[in-house]
């Protein structure tokens, strides 16, 4: 879900190719996305009683992969469990972004990680949960028998944009205001997603413990 699918952003379906990760698997070890122009390996996996991970890159992103405009990208991503048997994401990245683009970098990642972390959240508690989109009262006659007029995925972006905004209890002002914040959509405003998501940006590498 997080690499062949891309953890449900608003992307159109990469294109997997290269050797499969596992025997018997349809999923592969290369995958290209378009938007933007960026293809991306599984450079390593790991799998234990306590923990599952896997380490990614980007293969020499520059210009082509606008916005990320990055000259190295490795990421690893860590699955564990706590104490209270919760599962827990550790999700590094390396980077080294271009000077002029690194605090917009910084903030497409945080976006990114952030978006999909929700997503992996909703998958595993929700599973299957679909965002059913019904008209105001007084256009229901247009339906012609239907009940609604779609239903999203809870999973990817799209769905947790329509979530947020069918829970929204706030005032228009602040609704309408919202929407010059982008990195925002898609979050409830309970302050849960906040809460359980950690964002902490250091100077150095990877930690290999």
């Amino acid at each position: 879900f997080v690499f062949a699918e891309w953890g449900g952003l608003p992307l159109p379906p990469p294109i997997p190719y290269g050797s499969a990760l596992e025997v018997g698997r349809s999923a592969r070890r290369n995958v290209l996305r378009i938007p933007p122009i960026i293809t991306e390996s599984i450079v390593d996996t790991k799998t234990s009683d306590e923990m599952a991970e896997f380490t990614y890159r980007l293969n020499d992103p520059g210009w082509l992969t606008f916005p990320f405009l990055l000259h190295t990208h490795l990421g690893r991503v860590r699955f564990t469990s706590n104490a209270s048997s919760h599962l827990v994401i550790d999700w590094d990245v390396e980077i080294r972004p271009y000077r002029i683009a690194s605090p917009m970098i910084e903030k497409l990642v945080d976006m990114t990680v952030s978006t999909v972390l929700r997503n992996i959240r909703i998958r595993l508690t929700e599973q299957d949960a679909e965002v059913v989109v019904r008209p105001s009262q007084g256009n229901v006659n247009f339906l012609v028998g239907r009940t609604s007029l779609a239903a999203v995925a809870k999973d990817t972006w799209l769905g947790g944009v329509l979530d947020a905004h069918l829970s929204d209890t706030r005032s228009t002002t602040e609704q309408t205001l919202s929407l010059l914040r982008p990195w925002s959509w898609g979050r409830s405003g309970k302050g849960d997603e906040s809460d359980c998501l950690q964002f902490h940006w250091t100077d150095g590498h990877i930690p290999t413990s």
